[in-house]
């Protein structure tokens, strides 16, 4: 039972990391768009920003998963790294002292991309705290 459960734990984390980079990649691209500056020069908008912090954020979860799955020791320690991973996504969507946050436009395409990002951080720090509790 307690093998099933870590291998249900795995899959959620690593299907909650796959929506993210899914989001960024295929079906929810943030927007790729360039802000003109006053001297002329382009720069990219914020949400390409928090794509790019999504990704790593992603790329850490996948490693925390098969971390934590192949440990032998108490893995309840490394799934703290998951958690964090997880709230810094969800803080990354917003305007907020932590994130880097997203157009203020309503209508861009960041928004779908950031709810995207939300709903995987949510299921990984859901998994994540269904582990510790039960596990």
């Amino acid at each position: 039972m307690k093998k099933s459960l870590s291998i249900i734990i795995l899959g959620t984390e690593l299907l909650a990391s796959v929506l993210v980079l899914g989001a960024v990649f295929v079906w929810a691209p943030v927007c790729s768009g360039l802000l003109v500056l006053q001297n002329g020069t382009m720069v990219h908008m914020k949400c390409f920003y928090t794509g790019q912090a999504s990704i790593a954020l992603a790329l850490i979860m996948i490693v925390t998963a098969v971390a934590t799955y192949l440990s032998k020791t108490d893995h309840k320690k490394i799934q703290w790294i998951m958690i964090l991973a997880g709230i810094l996504l969800i803080a990354n969507t917003f305007e907020s002292m932590i994130g880097i946050g997203i157009c203020k436009m309503a209508d861009m395409a960041c928004h779908g991309a950031a709810a995207w990002i939300r709903a995987g951080a949510a299921l990984a720090v859901l998994s994540v705290l269904i582990d510790i509790l039960f596990n």
